[in-house]
């Protein structure tokens, strides 16, 4: 058992099934309203897409491992990249990955509106009253002790996983599936296959929680490959059968006019009652997504606090362990955002992803790579074998994935992306205003081993 409390102050309750569970739950969102995209992008052949992407992700997964096992501070990426690039690029990679945790939240309101017009008929406000409503108990449930909303999230998560994998066999099994309507799988050929590796890659955001969770984890720095690998898998499994099992019941042009797919495919197979057991289960992964971008937002600003980038008010924490002040500001922008952003959303929150996570996901490459040069002497609990080669292989799939999402970025995507880079370079300029005008409070620091020391890693 570890000290119940990191340096930092936050609370190190989290197991490693906690740490699978929250992570993949990031990643596992309503993916029956989302599958029509799939299959807009390479039809049923799109679960090949998915595993390849795993596959290719996988490197990045490992550095990821070694940099939490060696730095497992929450910020996580952000502190990599200050170390092994310099703190201008650490705000970068801080202020691209507030971007990612800030665009699942409006998914949350898309999501539970599809799901409840399942059931009944919802107005577009309806919807938003009724996310808003769950941010702010939500919002409630964050500023308790971490432990409590873990435990909560792996019921819900573990539902979802025996809920979807048992749908997808009996549709499989009903007699309505047919390999005759599962092919050809390719709907858009190779072209197609190779467009959904690079934008599929927002499936997957949501194993770089885990370095954002990593201070208060209670089991050894050394096994958090197993968080990555866990995730990882737990999402293919329920996407890749998703794709397969309405793949063979209805066809792409069936589910590209379609609201919801897994529940109407269960109304096709006489089971109603499924349908709506799906649509319950829908809406709690809305929620564990909505659970999991949270903390992992709260602990991106506390982290960049510590470094002195953003006002120190990010560290405060409540008689919980948790930071109260940073989750009050994500409350509030995941009300905004929730609230107010465009219906279009959904049509270009893809492609602004896969800029931002190809973005982040290269900077933490090449700190990778970097601070083994700068810095072979810090330990390392888990280290990467052949290093060099799966960073050059992890940088070539950033570049792939940059190169698709930019080509298929529209008007409104530009017009988003260039505005959050203003907003960016507006608070680094404060940052840097702060740091002149104020030195004591703003001085720079930058949080390594060299300065925390090895507290965290320590299990007695």
């Amino acid at each position: 058992m570890s000290d119940n409390n990191s340096p930092s102050g936050l609370r190190k309750e989290l197991k490693l099934s906690n740490m699978i569970t929250m992570a993949a739950g990031g990643m596992i969102a309503a993916w029956m309203v989302e599958i029509k995209l799939w299959f807009e992008l390479s039809g049923p052949g799109s679960v090949f897409a998915l595993l390849t992407l795993a596959i290719l992700i996988l490197p990045l997964c490992f550095i990821y491992s070694e940099m939490s096992s060696m730095m497992p501070y929450a910020g996580g990426q952000n502190i990599w990249v200050s170390n092994a690039l310099g703190k201008n690029s650490g705000f970068a990679a801080f202020w691209m990955i507030m971007l990612l945790y800030i665009m699942a939240m409006p998914t949350v309101a898309y999501g539970i509106a599809s799901m409840m017009g399942y059931i009944f008929p919802i107005t577009t406000l309806q919807v938003k009253i009724l996310a808003a409503a769950i941010i702010i108990f939500w919002f409630f449930l964050t500023n308790r002790e971490i432990k409590v909303l873990a435990k909560l999230q792996s019921i819900l998560f573990w539902s979802t996983l025996i809920i979807s994998i048992s749908a997808d066999i009996y549709f499989i099994l009903s007699g309505k599936w047919h390999i005759s309507t599962i092919t050809p799988m390719f709907t858009h050929g190779a072209s197609g296959w190779a467009a959904a590796v690079g934008l599929l890659v927002m499936k997957f955001v949501g194993f770089d929680i885990i370095p954002q969770l990593s201070e208060e984890s209670d089991f050894p720095k050394k096994d958090l490959w197993k968080a990555f690998v866990g995730s990882i898998g737990c999402t293919v499994l329920v996407y890749g059968l998703a794709v397969i099992a309405v793949g063979g019941v209805v066809s792409s042009e069936w589910v590209a006019q379609t609201d919801i797919v897994d529940p109407r495919v269960a109304d096709i197979c006489g089971t109603h009652w499924l349908g709506l057991l799906i649509v319950i289960m829908g809406t709690g992964t809305c929620i564990t997504t909505l659970s999991s971008f949270w903390l992992s937002a709260s602990r991106i600003l506390y982290g960049a606090a510590k470094q002195h980038q953003v006002t120190q008010k990010f560290t405060k924490l409540n008689k919980f362990g948790q930071p109260q002040f940073a989750n009050l500001i994500v409350g509030i922008l995941s009300i905004f955002f929730t609230v107010f952003a465009p219906d279009a959303w959904i049509n270009y929150i893809y492609t602004i992803y896969g800029v931002a996570a190809g973005a982040v996901y290269l900077l933490v490459t090449i700190s990778f790579l970097k601070t083994r040069q700068k810095h072979p002497e810090w330990e390392r609990p888990f280290r990467l074998r052949f290093g060099t080669f799966f960073g050059i292989w992890s940088i070539c799939f950033c570049f792939w994935v940059l190169y698709v999402s930019i080509k298929a970025m529209d008007f409104g995507a530009w017009v988003v992306m260039l505005i959050y880079v203003i907003l960016g370079l507006l608070f680094w300029g404060y940052m840097k205003h702060m740091q002149k005008s104020d030195p004591e409070e703003w001085k720079p620091v930058t949080i390594s081993p060299d300065t925390v020391g090895h507290e965290t890693d320590v299990l007695n």
